[in-house]
């Protein structure tokens, strides 16, 4: 199994109109069409003469190439109007659209698209970025929450308190789980209102990553400092992680909320779209941390690891087998002291 062999979103089903467009997937260059109520995908290569297919137009049910006018249905087969007997095939892709957005995977393959799970939640919206970093360094950031006192403005810890935070890590074949709780860094008053929380009250931050394809779940939540009940809106967050190619991630977010019980009208002003705008800030600011990296290669040889990084071999494991995959024969885990040791038992729980 390949990389291009799972569920991809790729690009927002409602801005894909009567012009094609080109989008990048796992170093494939790939054109989108909308042919009546189908959606076609094809390798954005015309096979005659290697004109860019994104560069024609739709005529009928049919892709028309630019350069010499041959036609693509949207399964890839091609014809040719000055030799009508000569046919071609561009290489295609199979096609969902869902959530309000287009998904891809190679044809043929036999993986299991990816669920959500949003009953009581209302949909934010989605959103997408393109990190200039590898899968590999963009999933690292988005999955350990050291960075989040000096890096977030909103989600994260306070940093003379970060020794509080509890974290633990829950590991299956095809599944790492990483809980985290502590205290709250201080918000902004409007943000405490809005969110019916305040400094110092425990933020809990829950996610599980799978890996067909390159996915997180985020539950983040709050609870009382004191009481330990929950309290507050409550986030459901869906990230992709898209490899463009070998130096580029594209992120995209899909963002669900819980309402706190308690907000009564307030939770009407939740929904407006600096909501959505919060989120991004926030994918914001990890792009840009990251793109400050002096050394933005995947492996994690030198590094001297935290307590937090725990899941940075596990998931570098998982991303070769079954994402991509490669034979790996054992699960490299990176302890809280940054050395480096290897398991054979996928399953192994590193708490």
């Amino acid at each position: 199994m390949s990389a291009l062999d799972h569920w991809h979103p790729v690009y927002e089903a409602g801005k894909l109109r009567a012009k094609p467009v080109s989008v990048q997937l796992c170093g494939r260059q790939i054109v989108l069409f909308r042919a009546g109520d189908r959606i076609g995908a094809l390798d954005d290569c015309c096979p005659h003469r290697r004109m860019r297919l994104s560069q024609g137009e739709v005529v009928g049910d049919r892709l028309q190439c630019r350069y010499h006018a041959w036609t693509f249905d949207c399964a890839g087969a091609g014809e040719s109007p000055g030799t009508p007997k000569l046919h071609a095939q561009a290489g295609c892709y199979e096609v969902a659209e869902r959530h309000d957005w287009i998904w891809l995977r190679a044809a043929g393959a036999a993986s299991t698209f990816p669920e959500f799970e949003v009953a009581g939640y209302r949909f934010v919206g989605a959103l997408a970025e393109v990190f200039n970093v590898p899968l590999e360094i963009v999933l690292d950031n988005f999955t350990e929450v050291e960075h989040t006192p000096t890096t977030h403005a909103l989600l994260g810890y306070e940093l003379s308190r970060m020794h509080e935070v509890e974290t633990r890590v829950e590991v299956t074949d095809g599944a790492v789980r990483v809980y985290n709780a502590g205290p709250q860094k201080r918000i902004p008053p409007l943000t405490s209102w809005l969110f019916g929380v305040r400094a110092g009250d425990q933020f809990v931050d829950d996610w599980t990553t799978k890996f067909s394809p390159v996915y997180a779940c985020y539950d983040q939540y709050w609870s009382d400092a004191n009481t330990r009940a929950e309290k507050g809106a409550r986030w459901r967050i869906y990230v992709f992680f898209n490899p463009l190619d070998d130096e580029r991630t594209q992120l995209v977010v899909f963002a669900h909320l819980r309402p706190d019980p308690q907000g009564g009208w307030r939770n009407w002003l939740l929904f407006k779209p600096s909501l959505l705008w919060l989120i991004q800030r926030e994918v914001t600011l990890d792009r840009q941390i990251l793109e400050l990296l002096a050394d933005k290669r995947p492996g994690l040889e030198g590094m001297k690891l935290s307590r937090f990084d725990k899941v940075l071999g596990l998931h570098r494991a998982r991303i070769a087998s079954l994402y991509r995959g490669e034979i790996a024969s054992a699960t490299q885990a990176v302890d809280a002291s940054g050395s480096s040791s290897t398991r054979h038992a996928a399953g192994a729980d590193l708490l």
